[in-house]
């Protein structure tokens, strides 16, 4: 006989994870304290909240105390059966606790045989099952971001030569080249009125000279540099909510493919809904109520569980979902009909418990319990998990919004390195012809800047330099701040493409973080092919400062890694040193 559920076994070996105790002892304190709430075992409702709050404290001392004696003894992989054994000590050593303090608070107890009941289920299938099923969530958290990021290199690997992007790259272009002509035009109208103002040439130098400092165009400057995109989500408990988001949205497709690769079997149904069920039974029914109405509940679940599986096998999804929610309609059924024949207000449930509570929890009970195991773990790693419509989207959304941002940047630093550095080179000209009376020199130097600003996108994206120049290029500014020790594989260094200014905007930004957040001194730069058409950068810096982990999720520079590499690169510290590297395509 397989084992109860797929992917979990009685020899199977679980990763524990002792954080869970804590959280099974609430949950099993909570279920306590609604029981003994609703049987009315207690003469003061002080007295019960008082003892229901000493047990908790002891049983979290327990459990803590057992979870770090079995860490401290590497026992960190269990099968079933010791898992089962352990929990049940645990709970029977709570419920000698439980007795003790219910004669001091002066709360009145189920049977003893009863209460043994209680410890068994407890012991062998709910506290096993949280800690099992439970005890993947973070796997499957970091799988799912893993599965996630590669959605996004895929996506950006091949939005690169989409119709899509090539589109938005021109729109976007399209609106910013539109301004800047605009705002080139503006200016290049008033320097016109401004040389034609005066005829000497220090009158024309006083007028011209306060429009080269191209305060609009420094203006647009700044607002393509301030353009923002989505911040990084927030985190809770060390988890990214953004990606338990979309982990979320996620779900349904999640379950569909996992209820097709491996569903749960007539049994787990039968099981859990037993394990649900029978605590209100042992606690309130009596033997008779139990005799009628408890084959009843099993014989109808059975038909449930069998009528539940045969629609998944069938492909009807929907249909046995909702056969799943109708199941846990069963107890108020069999209570109705109990109540009409033995009348025992004793056993009469709220129809909010029967008609609510208990469904909907039977309910979300089955839907985690098909997703939180280990077989859709697999499912994730190794991409057999179709992305749903809204995480296509989202991944669309940030792959667009970086290229956005990137592109913008660009257009940034253009406007400020060739435009505005011009004015202000024309400016010093200008000053100095006026001086020298160069009424010749005057004239060129505006009649440049006219050119200019005719056409301001004319070098934009004109390929100028090879791999080597224009590294040399970037790291130009740097020399004297930081030692650079370069190499460039030599059949690399002549390369002259559209990815060439790639290139050069990783190793600038590279070398910018190594200063600026890593107050580095030096720093190791190689350049070398690791596969046809593809290089790899990989920098060694001497920083003082590690990298945070803030730096490696958002900014300008992540922005521009991801681009540049459709997200293959990664930054460590090793040692005292920050290591960095870079796979990209070069389309060599």
């Amino acid at each position: 006989m397989g084992p109860l559920v797929p992917g979990l076994g009685s020899r199977a070996k679980y990763t524990m994870d002792y954080s869970l105790l804590p959280l099974g002892v609430i949950l099993m304190e909570f279920s306590v304290f609604a029981t003994q709430y609703a049987s009315d075992s207690y003469s003061s409702l002080a007295d019960l909240m008082l003892m229901r709050l000493v047990h908790t404290v002891g049983m979290l001392m327990l459990a803590l105390s057992v979870g770090w004696v079995l860490m401290r003894k590497k026992y960190l992989e269990l099968n079933y059966l010791t898992i089962a054994i352990i929990c049940t000590l645990v709970i029977v050593l709570g419920d000698l606790m439980h007795g003790y303090l219910a004669g001091v608070f002066g709360i009145e107890l189920i049977s003893f045989y009863r209460r043994i009941g209680i410890v068994l289920l407890q012991g062998i299938l709910w506290f096993p099952a949280l800690m099992i099923v439970l005890g993947n969530r973070r796997e499957i958290i970091q799988g799912f971001r893993a599965y996630e990021q590669r959605l996004i290199v895929a996506t950006r690997a091949r939005s690169r030569s989409s119709k899509q992007f090539k589109e938005l790259q021109r729109s976007i272009q399209s609106g910013i080249r539109e301004e800047l002509f605009t705002t080139c035009r503006s200016l290049k109208d008033s320097l016109a009125d401004a040389d034609n103002s005066s005829n000497t040439l220090s009158g024309r130098n006083e007028a011209i000279r306060p429009l080269l400092t191209g305060e609009e165009l420094r203006k647009f400057s700044r607002k393509l540099e301030s353009i923002e995109t989505r911040k990084v989500g927030r985190r809770l408990f060390g988890i990214d909510t953004q990606s338990v988001s979309l982990l979320v949205r996620q779900f349904e497709i999640l379950y569909a493919t996992t209820v097709r690769s491996a569903p749960l079997g007539r049994r787990a149904y039968i099981l859990v809904f037993l394990g649900l069920v029978t605590p209100p039974y042992i606690n309130f029914y009596s033997f008779s109520e139990s005799l009628f109405s408890f084959p009843i509940l099993i014989m109808l679940i059975f038909i449930f569980a069998h009528l539940i599986t045969r629609l998944q096998f069938a492909g009807s999804l929907r249909s046995s979902t909702v056969i799943v929610y109708l199941a846990g309609l069963l107890p108020l059924v069999t209570n109705l009909a109990g109540q009409a024949i033995f009348h025992d207000p004793q056993t009469q449930f709220p129809l909010l418990i029967t008609a609510v509570a208990f469904p909907v929890t039977f309910y979300l009970f089955m839907e985690l319990f098909q997703v939180l195991r280990p077989v859709p773990l697999s499912l994730i790693r190794n991409d057999e998990l179709k992305a749903s419509r809204a995480l296509q989207d989202e991944v669309t959304k940030t792959v667009t919004e970086e290229f956005s941002y990137n592109l913008s940047h660009q257009w940034a630093v253009f406007i400020h390195g060739k435009i505005l550095t011009r004015l202000a080179a024309t400016s010093l000209k200008l000053e100095t012809a006026s001086k020298a009376g160069d009424s010749r020199g005057f004239d060129q130097a505006i009649e440049r800047l006219m050119v200019l600003l005719a056409d301001p996108d004319a070098e934009f994206e004109f390929v100028t330099a090879d791999l080597k120049k224009e590294i040399a290029s970037r790291l130009d500014p740097w020399v004297g701040l930081l030692n650079i020790d370069l190499y460039i594989d030599p059949a690399l260094a002549s390369i002259q493409n559209s990815r060439i200014r790639d290139v050069g905007e990783v190793i600038e930004e590279l070398i910018s973080n190594s200063i600026r957040h890593g107050k580095a001194t030096r720093i190791e730069l190689r350049i070398a092919g690791v596969a046809h058409g593809e290089i790899e950068i990989v920098a060694t810096d001497n920083a003082i400062i590690a990298p945070s982990a803030s730096e490696q999720r958002s900014g300008l520079g992540t922005r521009i890694f991801n681009l540049a590499s459709d997200g293959r690169w990664s930054i460590s510290r090793v040692g005292a040193s920050t290591k960095f590297r870079l796979v990209m395509s070069l389309e060599i």
